[in-house]
């Protein structure tokens, strides 16, 4: 039964080409960047959320608001270890939507179903961003003391 289920899933990935694989010389840093934005180029296809009339930071089913989070916290380390500024607006704009009006990550999308765990993915992603010293929002000088320099 193992043989069968094994061939049945190896014969599935062969016909619907499930996956793919990125040659990377990593002695080589450019070779690494080069993978390193196929990646991060092929995360953001997914992505909907600066489409009119989507959420910002919001994936599209099936993904889950905790596997978004965890995207743009990739996004992050992505920009710090590359110093490529392409997904700069949309992480910004992600990571501010999602937390929230009181800014403690539960914008007002997600709260009926979020959890501890789901926070969890986003509030890492703040903290990349606050420790790599990630671009700030832009905030009208006005209110610039009251909102935290990472929200």
């Amino acid at each position: 039964m193992v043989r069968i289920a094994s061939f049945a899933s190896t014969l599935a990935g062969v016909l619907l080409h499930t996956a793919t694989a990125l040659e990377v010389n990593f002695d080589n840093q450019g070779d690494v960047f080069d993978a390193a934005s196929t990646i991060a180029f092929g995360l953001m296809r997914s992505y909907t959320g600066n489409y009119t009339g989507d959420v910002p930071g919001n994936l599209p089913d099936p993904y889950f608001w905790w596997e978004a989070g965890a995207m743009f916290g990739h996004l992050v380390d992505y920009w710090h270890i590359t110093g490529d500024e392409s997904y700069v607006n949309q992480t910004v704009q992600a990571i501010v939507h999602q937390s929230g009006d009181l800014r403690d990550l539960m914008p007002k999308n997600q709260t009926h179903t979020e959890g501890n765990d789901d926070q969890g993915f986003w509030a890492m992603s703040v903290m990349a961003a606050a420790e790599n010293n990630f671009p700030n929002p832009r905030r009208p000088a006005a209110i610039r003391p009251s909102c935290p320099s990472r929200l």
